[in-house]
């Protein structure tokens, strides 16, 4: 059985098919349409991102290995294009109501 926070920071079918349709099945940033993966962006699931559409872009694997794991510039340099790009989608983001709380979502606070 998965934890709340597992199931919290997990992408549900319906987020992974209202993420890839606002990113038109494609990589946002070389706009391959092969190998797509959802990347959790501002905040990693390690980190408690959850997995909501405001928190996740499409990524060829390439793109998203260098998110990753490449090396600081090459990182540096993806996250500005997708967080450009996720806050030309949905506006200024709260990173702090993009991760999971448990007293929040358990409704102790």
């Amino acid at each position: 059985m998965k934890s709340k926070r597992s199931k919290a920071t997990d992408i549900t079918p319906k987020v992974r098919k209202q993420v890839l349709n606002r990113d038109n099945f494609a990589c946002i940033i070389c706009g391959s349409t092969y190998n797509l993966e959802l990347a959790h962006v501002f905040l990693s699931r390690a980190h408690m991102g959850l997995g909501v559409k405001e928190n996740l872009a499409t990524l060829c694997k390439k793109h998203h290995m260098i998110l990753d794991s490449g090396n600081k510039q090459e990182q540096h340099n993806i996250r500005l294009a997708v967080e450009s790009y996720m806050r030309s989608k949905h506006g200024d983001i709260d990173i702090k109501s993009l991760k999971y709380d448990k007293y929040k979502k358990e409704g102790l606070l």
